[in-house]
């Protein structure tokens, strides 16, 4: 019974840092950081506003809480595909901490292949479908 509830409160302990939630915000604070590298760069932008309006979040165009409830619908799927999301971004802020140059307009989009999307898990299709509803751009 000991043995039992000791994994049970490792696995609690550890979960929350695997969770979905968890990793959109990790998704968040890596495509804040790339809007914080490029956007340092004031030479390139008449201004702050006008970069982040260029380069938004990545996960602005979505409302967080439909999101969370459809990664949800098949979290372990979810989350390999948000993992890879996660580690491609980190790669790509390293390389504009690498490659960034602020007097060279287009120094940047040497990082750009590093963000593939297609060579990451796709989302189940129900997923995928509970997706759908989930952005906040009414336009379409």
């Amino acid at each position: 019974m000991k043995r039992r509830a000791s994994t049970l409160a490792l696995f609690v302990a550890l979960a929350p840092g695997c969770s979905v939630n968890s990793l959109l915000n990790q998704m968040d604070a890596e495509s804040e950081k790339s809007i914080d590298l490029i956007c340092d760069c004031t030479n390139v932008f008449p201004d702050r506003a006008a970069c982040e309006a260029q380069f938004g979040s990545f996960l602005s165009p979505f409302d967080r809480e439909c999101l969370e409830d459809a990664l949800a619908v098949d979290k372990k799927a979810s989350k390999k595909s948000l993992e890879c999301f996660v580690d491609q971004h980190r790669e790509y802020n390293d390389c504009l901490e690498d490659m960034l140059v602020c007097d060279e307009a287009d120094s940047w989009e040497g990082c750009q292949p590093l963000l593939r999307p297609d060579a990451c898990p796709r989302l189940p299709a129900d997923v995928e479908a509970a997706l759908k509803p989930c952005g906040t751009n009414d336009d379409d």
